[in-house]
């Protein structure tokens, strides 16, 4: 299947591991021009080597986007060398290890600027363009959380606003084909992260979990979630707007 986003300039945020790794990878092999952010220059940079092997120039944007000026930042740098991406993929998000329900209000509003706000800040930048141009796709990242509420209560409340501003942007702006939509993952494996180190620690609690909630039995990898944001990010998603498309081995 032609997706028909070979020479599209695609931004990933969060690209330098994981899910992000795998999507920017993914994208590459579809002959997509990738601008690459993360705060990590190394894995950037190996990134960058790695899907340049098919002779493609892609970039690097070492910065933190939870940063004041981060986003703002971000935007320049594209602009200075004269790109304006057809495909953004909001990768960044978390729970920046805030779990206690009762946490402070900036703490809350940290969480949801991570999920919510520094998508919303890029997507203002960029979408204008893409109307412009009648083409355009973003892809956000949520969750299976939104759905089993099973987790930390800022994350996922912000998870839920991010579900929420995906399908009303999305009917503001598809009748320009510009297409938002969203993956929403379950557990996913990813170097250094919470299964990662379940794994490692303790096997035993790992398999108990994966024997009740995961008829798979096995966790995702970030593999499983690239191809169907490839999906969205293409021709073939025009009708997929507002869409969060689960990917998460029938996950409870």
């Amino acid at each position: 299947m032609d997706l028909g986003i070979k020479n599209r300039v695609a931004l990933v945020t969060g690209a330098s591991k994981g899910i992000g790794r795998g999507i920017s990878v993914g994208l590459a092999n579809e002959g997509a021009t990738m601008l690459l952010a993360a705060r990590s220059a190394g894995e950037l940079e190996t990134l960058r080597k790695e899907i340049s092997a098919n002779g493609r120039e892609h970039h690097c944007f070492v910065l933190d986007l939870m940063s004041s000026d981060g986003p703002s930042k971000l935007m320049d740098a594209i602009k200075l060398k004269g790109m304006h991406p057809d495909i953004i993929v909001h990768n960044l998000g978390g729970s920046l290890g805030i779990s206690n329900i009762f946490s402070s209000t900036e703490d809350w509003q940290r969480v949801w600027r991570l999920n919510v706000g520094i998508g919303h800040e890029l997507n203002c930048k960029f979408i204008p363009a893409m109307i412009k141009n009648k083409w355009g796709r973003i892809v956000h990242l949520s969750t299976l959380s939104t759905a089993t509420y099973s987790g930390n209560a800022p994350y996922i409340s912000a998870k839920c606003a991010l579900d929420g501003y995906i399908k009303t942007l999305s009917r503001q702006v598809a009748k320009h084909n510009v297409i938002v939509s969203a993956v929403a993952p379950g557990a996913i494996y990813t170097e250094g992260r919470y299964f990662a180190k379940l794994r490692n620690e303790d096997p035993a609690v790992l398999q108990k979990y994966l024997d009740d909630n995961l008829p798979t039995g096995r966790l995702g990898q970030p593999e499983d979630i690239a191809p169907a944001v490839a999906l969205l990010c293409s021709d073939q998603a025009s009708f997929m707007a507002g869409s969060i498309v689960a990917i998460d081995g029938a996950g409870k």
